[in-house]
Order: structure tokens, then C-alpha cells, then sequence
């Protein structure tokens, strides 16, 4: 292109413009590129930690998971009743220690605890089973539609469900009224952590696609 007149006035041609704008689109198109590469091969079938190992300890910690929900839902008004003597005897004890310490004890009413105690474990059935749906449709979506977003958010609803799973046992006391149930709550954690675990490994991250943030990281790097 011809240097542009030294006048400050002149009006440039609309040749001088089309050129301009041709070097914009070629500039900003090489930046996208290196934000947003392109893979030179095809992405190929998953690797075996995803299609393989995640799936099998998943299958097995989901069924751990229906089996704690089958457990809750045939035997909801025994888990309940204990459920509801144990919220009793918790404020009975901390009306006793506030007593013994001359402060103002919480109270509750007798209904409150009936309500409370005959609603959580209803709700612990139907929140173990949305997990699993929402985990089984987020590993699917990684498998078949290849998706980085779908792995990261199955991650946080198994960290979700790692909480969810000592918490509850805990608060149903499974170790001493369901020994069996306490031993398949922890086959579950112990199943979802390996899933976890497997879809996290070093070849699962190289058959994703390239997180656009790490691209531009690499980007704003000296030497990137």
C-alpha cells in the first residue's frame, strides 16, 4: 500500500480503506487461531480411563447409590422414627448444657421435629437419584459429545455427592442401625472417587478439546 498523503485533511480512497480492513481481518483471524487451535488430527474414539474405567466405577458407585435409595424408600417411617429420636435427644442434650451453663436453650416444637425427621430421609431418596441422573447425563456428554465443560461439571457433582454421602450416613446413624448400608455408602464414596479420578487423568485431558482460557494464558505468557 501507498503511503498515506502527509495532508491530515486528505480524505483516504476507498481502496487505502478496503486494504485496512483486510489486514484487520487477517490479524485478528491469526490471533483467534492461537487462542482457539485447531487439532491437525481427528479426535479418534475416547481413551480407555473415560470409556472404560470411569464408566465401570461409576456403574458401581450408582449402584451402591440405588441401593441406599431402595433401602431409605422400603424402610422410610423405621429411619424416620430414629431419625426424629435422635433430634429429640441432641436437644435435650444441648437444653441440658445450656442449662448447666446458665444460658437460654434453643427449643423447637414437638411437631417441628416429627416434620423435620419424616421429611429428610423422603428428600435424601430423591437427591441421591437426581445425581445419579444429572452424573449419568454429564459422563454421556463427555463420551459422546466430547465436551471439556460436561467433565468439569460431572466433577462438581461428584465432589457434591462426596459430601453428600458421609453427611448422610452420619446423620441416619448407619454404623450402628444399618451396618450393611454404612458398608455400601462407603463402597459408593470409594467407586465415585475412582470415577473422579479416572476421568481426570493425562490422556482423558489430551482427547479434550483445548480450554480456550489456557490457550490465552499461553497467550499472555512471555515467549507464549
Amino acid at each position: 500500500m501507498s503511503a498515506p498523503d502527509d495532508d491530515p485533511d486528505a480524505i483516504p480512497s476507498q481502496a487505502e480503506l478496503d486494504e485496512l480492513d483486510l489486514e484487520e481481518l487477517a490479524s485478528t483471524s491469526a490471533e483467534s487461531d492461537l487462542a482457539y487451535p485447531i487439532r491437525d488430527q481427528p479426535i479418534g474414539p475416547p481413551p480407555p480411563a473415560l470409556a472404560r474405567d470411569t464408566w465401570a466405577f461409576w456403574w458401581i458407585s450408582a449402584a451402591a447409590g440405588i441401593a441406599s435409595a431402595v433401602y431409605l424408600l422400603v424402610n422410610v417411617v423405621s429411619v424416620s422414627d430414629s431419625l426424629q429420636r435422635r433430634l429429640m435427644d441432641d436437644i435435650k442434650k444441648a437444653i441440658d448444657e445450656a442449662a448447666r451453663t446458665n444460658q437460654k436453650p434453643l427449643t423447637m416444637p414437638a411437631d417441628e421435629y416429627h416434620g423435620l425427621a419424616h421429611f429428610l430421609p423422603p428428600a435424601m431418596v430423591v437427591t441421591i437419584l437426581v445425581l445419579l441422573a444429572v452424573q449419568f447425563l454429564l459422563l454421556r456428554a463427555v463420551t459422546a459429545h466430547h465436551s471439556r465443560n460436561a467433565r468439569n461439571i460431572f466433577l462438581a457433582m461428584v465432589l457434591l455427592n462426596l459430601v453428600c454421602i458421609p453427611t448422610g450416613m452420619d446423620l441416619l446413624r448407619f454404623a450402628d442401625n444399618a451396618p450393611a448400608m454404612f458398608a455400601v455408602g462407603w463402597v459408593q464414596f470409594g467407586a465415585l472417587l475412582l470415577s473422579a479420578l479416572c476421568i481426570l487423568r493425562p490422556s482423558v485431558g489430551q482427547w479434550l478439546p483445548v480450554n480456550p482460557r489456557v490457550g490465552m494464558g499461553k497467550l499472555m505468557r512471555p515467549g507464549g
